[in-house]
């Protein structure tokens, strides 16, 4: 689940690397429209991150790829990891790594519903 408590990613392997795909989207209303990307597509489904391995060093991130924006298509460069309670750790940026962003994604624990939907992500409902 990202760090907005918007949408559930699923990672799944994909050959070598770790794929995300959008698998369900929090919507204010239950009867409001799926998210389209910037192409006009539905946003359930959408490929948002790709990682390859790194090699093992202590130091180093676990995962490196890109993380697209589906709203706009941006690209940015990520590193991800997986902490012990199996939140994805997820460094973002453009350039170099130092003027990223880090956020933790919470594992999500629920059933996503028919149609892509969440009915809540924040617990407010």
């Amino acid at each position: 689940m990202s760090s907005s408590r918007q949408i559930v990613l699923q990672i799944s392997p994909c050959g070598g690397d770790l794929c995300g795909f959008i698998e369900g989207i929090a919507l204010d209303h239950p009867s409001d429209a799926m998210p389209t990307d910037w192409q006009g597509r539905s946003q359930c489904g959408f490929l948002m991150l790709r990682v390859s391995p790194t090699p093992a060093k202590p130091s180093a991130p676990r995962w490196r790829g890109v993380l697209q924006d589906p709203r706009n298509g941006h690209i940015y460069r990520t590193t991800v990891r997986f902490d012990n309670a199996g939140n994805l750790v997820l460094h973002g940026y453009i350039g170099l790594p130092l003027f990223g962003r880090t956020q933790v994604w919470p594992k999500f624990h629920h059933q996503v519903l028919a149609g892509c939907h969440v009915p809540s992500l924040d617990g407010t409902t």
